[in-house]
């Protein structure tokens, strides 16, 4: 009779096992085709990519920032790419670049993430002090809200975006 208790418990065992592992597995599964869906919804890179003119932004309120205007200043005209990022804060989304023949603005790094199936961020930062961009995409046009971000206390500002599509080529 303990022959078979033992039988029964070691059968027992492995029936439990192979159920958690089907759970586990299946949990995985579930997570993958879920971060898939997620990101099927998502503007894609190729859809957007090229070069944006950004009309001037008016910030509210005006602070008047004199030589610190640099750091929530983007450049005129930005090429958004199809690369993901790969080095520091980059790595949190594709490449921001000036557009060829304009110049770089002070800050270290530029991203830009898809937040949605029309709507993404573009993120200017110094790695303490820059601005971020949360856009919809309306056709050739990128519109909505930038937000200044500091590393020390200072009143926040915002201000209206609107950048056009343009060609990339180096005509200031």
């Amino acid at each position: 009779m303990s022959h078979l208790k033992r039988l029964r418990t070691a059968l027992l065992v492995g029936l439990s096992g192979l159920f958690c592992v089907g759970v586990v597995s299946a949990s995985k599964q579930s997570v993958e085709q879920k971060t898939e869906q997620k990101e099927s919804k998502l503007v894609k890179p190729e859809a957007i990519q090229g070069c944006y003119e950004i009309a001037d932004l008016s910030w509210k309120p005006d602070l008047e920032l004199g030589e610190d205007e640099v750091f929530i200043t983007p450049p005129k005209r930005i090429q958004l790419l199809a690369e993901p990022g790969s080095v520091g804060l980059e790595k949190n989304g594709y490449l921001v670049r000036p557009a060829p023949g304009f110049p770089r603005s002070v800050h270290r790094a530029s991203y830009w993430e898809a937040t949605g199936p029309n709507t993404l961020q573009v993120v200017f930062t110094t790695g303490t002090s820059g601005l971020s961009m949360q856009l919809k995409i309306e056709g050739e046009t990128l519109r909505g809200k930038a937000k200044t971000h500091w590393d020390f206390p200072r009143r926040g500002q915002t201000a209206q975006v609107i950048a056009h599509k343009t060609d990339c080529g180096n005509n200031r």
